[in-house]
C-alpha cells in the first residue's frame, strides 16, 4: 500500500511541476475507488470465508491461485473461480464460479468434491465447441488422487471423466487443434503402470484408449508435450529408473489409439531411452522438438573417472529415430559443448580443479593405442573478483559471461596439429549453458 501511495504521489507531483493540474493534499492521498462489481464479488467470497471456509488453492500445476479468472463459455468475458475447503461439509472442496452481471458478480455454478485438497486444475476445450471443460485433480489421501473432468455448458455442471491418476496432462495428440486429457497411473509396488487417453467427441461421448508405461518405472518425474519428426504431436514421460537413472516413454496417437512408440514389447520397457543418470530431454538444437539423450562412455583417462558424451535423438511417430547432435555436458559447472562430427570417436576428457576459483575440462586427442594423447582444448569455469581478467589471460578467450561466472576457453593445439576442427568461432557457436528448470530445480 505504501508503494502504491508513493507512486500516486510521484505521478501527481510530476503533473504539478508541469503545470497541468492542481490537487489538494487530501486528493493526493486518495486511492481509486473499487468498482461496485468487485465489491460484490469480494462480499460473496467473504461470506464463504466467514462461514468457516478456507481457501484451498491447487498445490501443483500452472494454475495455483486461490482465485482464478478464465473465459469458460467463450464470450470474451472471464469468469472468476474461487477455491474453498468447507470443513464439516459432505463434499468439503468447492470451486465456485462467479460471473459479472448487471448487478455485479453472482454465483452461476459450483463444482464440489471430496478429499483433503485440490492437487491441480486445468481448463481445456475437448470438443472444440468454444466452451471449456474444467479438469480437477482431487487429493483423496496421501498418494491417492482422482481426476474429474466437468462440462459446464449452460452453467450446468456435468462430470464426464472420473479416474484415479498419478499425473495428468492436457494435450492434442490427434492434431485437430482441440484438447485431450492424458492420465498416467503408476503402481510403485510392482513398478508397472499405464497411460489413458481421453477424447470428447462432438456428440458428447468419451472415447479412451490405454498404453503401457515402461516396466521398472519407479516414479513419474516430468510430463511434457512436444512435436515429433514429421509433425505429429507426442507427450514425453520421464520416469525415475533404477534409483538414480531415467527412462523416457513417448506417447503418440496412431491408428485411432494411444501408443507408446518407444516401448519394446519383448522386454516391456523403452530400452533405447534408458540412461544411468538424470539427464533430461530437451530441445538441444532449437527446432521445437524435445530430444532424448543417450549416454555414450568416452575412452577412459588416467583419472579413474568415467566421462560421457550424450547422443541426442528425435523420434518419428512410428518409433524410428534420428541422431540430431552429440554433446559433452558438464553438469557440475552448468555448461555443454556440441561436439563437431570430426571429434567423435577421437577424443577423451579429463578434469583439473587445481587452481582456486578455476575449474577446467581438458579435451585430448586419442593416441594410436586409444589412450590420452595430446591436449588440444581447455574450457574454464572462472569465479572470483578477477574472473574477467583471467578469462582473457595467456591466450584464453571468453565464451560466455554471467554476473558471477565467466566461461572461457584456450586452444592448446590447432587443427593442423590434431587434424580436428577447432577455433574460437566453432567453440562460441557450439557452447551453451545448462539452466535449472523452475518447476523442479533440476537440469
Amino acid at each position: 500500500m505504501k508503494k502504491y501511495i508513493l507512486s500516486v504521489l510521484a505521478a501527481a507531483l510530476a503533473l504539478l511541476l508541469s503545470g497541468c493540474m492542481e490537487m489538494s493534499a487530501d486528493e493526493l492521498y486518495s486511492l481509486p475507488e473499487l468498482s461496485e462489481g468487485y465489491l460484490k464479488l469480494q462480499s460473496s467470497i467473504d461470506a464463504f470465508l466467514s462461514s468457516g471456509a478456507e481457501y484451498a488453492a491447487p498445490t501443483s500445476g500452472t494454475n495455483r491461485q486461490p482465485i482464478q479468472r478464465e473465459d469458460l463459455d467463450g464470450d470474451g468475458q472471464r469468469e472468476v473461480l474461487a477455491f474453498f475447503n468447507v470443513a464439516g461439509a459432505d463434499r468439503p472442496l468447492k470451486i465456485v464460479i462467479f460471473r459479472d452481471t448487471d448487478d455485479g458478480y453472482a454465483e452461476i455454478a459450483r463444482i464440489e468434491g471430496e478429499g483433503t485438497g485440490i492437487d491441480s486444475v486445468a481448463y481445456l476445450d475437448m470438443d472444440s465447441d468454444g466452451v471449456r471443460e474444467v479438469a480437477v485433480g482431487w487429493q483423496m489421501a496421501a498418494g491417492i488422487n482422482m481426476l474429474s473432468v466437468y462440462s459446464v455448458k449452460g452453467w450446468r455442471v456435468n462430470r464426464i471423466v472420473n479416474t484415479n491418476y498419478t499425473e495428468f496432462a492436457v494435450c492434442d495428440l490427434t492434431n485437430d487443434g482441440g484438447s485431450e486429457i492424458l492420465a498416467f497411473r503408476l503402481s510403485q509396488s510392482d513398478l508397472t503402470g499405464e497411460a489413458e487417453h481421453y477424447i470428447l467427441t462432438g456428440d458428447g461421448e468419451i472415447v479412451s484408449s490405454t498404453a503401457r508405461i515402461s516396466s521398472g518405472s519407479e516414479a513419474l518425474e516430468r510430463v511434457r508435450s512436444t512435436q515429433l519428426l514429421g509433425g505429429s504431436s507426442a507427450v514425453l514421460l520421464e520416469n525415475t529408473y533404477n534409483g538414480s537413472g531415467l527412462i523416457t516413454d513417448i506417447f503418440a496417437y496412431r491408428g485411432d489409439r494411444l501408443v507408446n512408440i518407444t516401448l519394446d514389447d519383448a522386454v516391456a520397457m523403452s530400452e533405447a531411452t534408458v540412461r544411468s543418470y538424470k539427464s533430461y530431454c530437451r530441445d538441444i538444437n532449437g527446432d521445437g522438438i524435445l530430444d532424448v539423450p543417450r549416454p555414450v562412455i568416452l575412452p577412459a583417462t588416467s583419472e579413474n573417472t568415467t566421462y560421457f558424451m550424450l547422443e541426442w535423438y528425435s523420434y518419428y511417430s512410428y518409433g524410428g529415430r534420428r541422431l540430431m547432435c552429440t554433446t559433452y555436458n558438464n553438469y557440475a559447472d552448468s555448461w555443454y559443448l556440441e561436439l563437431p562430427q570430426e571429434w567423435l570417436g577421437r577424443i577423451c576428457v579429463s578434469r583439473d580443479d587445481g587452481a582456486a576459483g578455476e575449474r577446467t575440462i581438458v579435451f585430448s586427442v586419442l593416441d594410436e593405442d586409444g589412450g590420452r594423447g595430446r591436449d588440444f582444448l581447455a574450457i574454464y569455469t572462472l569465479t572470483g573478483s578477477n574472473r574477467a581478467e583471467r578469462g582473457e589471460f595467456d591466450g584464453r578467450f571468453i565464451l560466455y559471461e554471467e554476473e558471477e561466472t565467466v566461461y572461457a576457453a584456450k586452444i592448446l593445439a590447432d587443427a593442423g596439429e590434431t587434424s580436428l576442427p577447432v577455433s574460437a568461432e566453432i567453440l562460441r557457436e557450439n557452447f551453451g549453458r545448462l539452466y535449472s528448470e523452475w518447476v523442479t530445480g533440476e537440469t
